[in-house]
């Protein structure tokens, strides 16, 4: 007799069969983690940079504004107190949204008025709620007091 070895096509297809399987299982349960990582990240970086938009405006004694546009913020000094950033007023940070993540401007939980909210040299602020969404539909709304506490809240 022969030694035979390797395997046969039977117990390969058998493999195949079993990795087919347990990917098409996989696979959508892991794009939905993503997709909710994204959401988080974004919201902790939202809650972060809002954080660090108080403290300048504390360290400052100035207006510090944070303007939501499009898929993207920017956190400036707000020497006018206008809420629009001039030429002459410093640029503290830049951030963009990840793929698959908005700001939900027309959700009624929104409530900057101008889409901008603002830190004064007592850390106090401009009150209001903005909204993160993702393309699952799942939502986190951050909401800061008119005393400056900053939170998330996780909906659905």
């Amino acid at each position: 007799m022969r030694n035979k070895s390797g395997f046969s096509l039977i117990e390969l297809l058998v493999v195949i069969a079993v990795i087919a399987v347990v990917s098409a299982v996989m696979v959508p349960s892991i794009i939905s983690w993503r997709n909710g990582a994204k959401l988080r990240g974004a919201a902790g970086n939202l809650k972060g940079d809002l954080e660090m938009a108080k403290v300048n405006a504390i360290k400052q004694n100035n207006f510090v504004a944070v303007k939501f546009n499009g898929n993207a913020y920017e956190v400036f000094v707000d020497m006018s107190g206008d809420g629009n950033r001039d030429a002459d007023e410093p640029l503290l940070k830049t951030r963009t949204l990840p793929a698959g993540v908005i700001f939900d401007f027309s959700h009624e939980d929104w409530t900057f008025l101008g889409n901008v909210t603002r830190f004064n040299g007592r850390g106090t602020a401009d009150n209001g709620t903005a909204v993160l969404t993702n393309v699952q539909g799942q939502e986190r709304h951050i909401k800061i007091s008119p005393l400056g506490r900053i939170r998330v809240e996780i909906l659905n």
